[in-house]
């Protein structure tokens, strides 16, 4: 789709495993959790609405530069990103 169809704004931008994508909130500055930061998806949580579609409760994001102890049930360096962030 042309950009002057959307008025120059991105449409929906499917996330897949493994896609790169940059955090634009500072989540917790301390741990390195902060806008800028780059990572790669690693896992992603949805459900499903009453129209079929999947909506996106989670994701789980692979940060290279996230330092301090990893969070319950996750790897070092993957951090949670709720779906009002997304």
């Amino acid at each position: 789709m042309h950009s002057g169809e959307t008025s120059y704004r991105l449409g929906r931008l499917p996330l897949a495993i493994g896609m790169p994508v940059m955090v634009t909130q500072n989540f917790d500055v301390q741990n390195g959790v902060v806008n800028g930061a780059t990572g790669f998806v690693k896992g992603i949580r949805y459900t499903i609405n009453a129209s079929g579609e999947r909506v996106i409760q989670s994701c789980i994001v692979y940060i290279p530069d996230m330092t301090g102890p990893p969070l319950p049930n996750l790897p070092p360096k993957h951090a949670p990103i709720l779906a009002d962030t997304v």
